[in-house]
């Protein structure tokens, strides 16, 4: 599932995390994973992590498929957008376009039960300026089959973002 990039987003999917926070994010999840396709949001413990709780984000999966409710975005995120998008649709304060290829990037990651990894430029927001960021996509699950959570985290180049952030709650 490549080809959701274009000249808007200037975004590809990547094989692997290269930034070390989101590599260490990706081993976390392999790691609590085990021998599983996927763990569950209860495998995933923030006091393991708390270093990069301000990267995180969770999205809810509608039982039904199709949609993606913002479940937790750490502060880094809410930075860069602007607000807190908690309890919004995936992509709500994006523009058309970049909620669109987040649904996609979401939908990938569903129903390949697989990760997912992301750069490029974000263009989520046209009064705010274009910044270079990297995505990883994580998928959890209840059941061991489906998947009812997307877990992953978000970074931008350091000198874009606070230095200070503070970290979201996991509920």
């Amino acid at each position: 599932m490549t080809g959701l990039s274009n000249s808007q987003t200037e975004a590809t999917f990547i094989d692997a995390p290269r930034d070390p926070d989101l590599q260490a994010l990706y081993n976390y999840w392999n790691g609590v994973r085990g021998k599983r396709p996927m763990p569950s949001r209860q495998d995933i413990d923030p006091m393991a992590i708390p270093k990069l709780l301000p990267f995180v984000f969770m999205y809810n999966v509608t039982a039904e498929g199709g949609g993606y409710t913002v479940r937790i975005a750490g502060e880094e995120l809410i930075r860069f957008l602007g607000s807190n998008p908690k309890g919004h649709p995936a992509g709500s304060s994006m523009t058309q376009r970049g909620a669109m290829v987040l649904v996609k990037v979401l939908d990938a990651v569903a129903m390949e039960r697989a990760p997912k990894f992301r750069a490029g430029k974000a263009h989520w927001r046209p009064e705010r300026e274009h910044r270079d960021f990297e995505g990883c996509f994580l998928p959890l699950s209840s059941d061991g089959q489906t998947v009812d959570i997307i877990f992953g985290g978000v970074k931008f180049p350091r000198d874009q973002s606070m230095a200070s952030a503070t970290a979201p709650s996991l509920a």
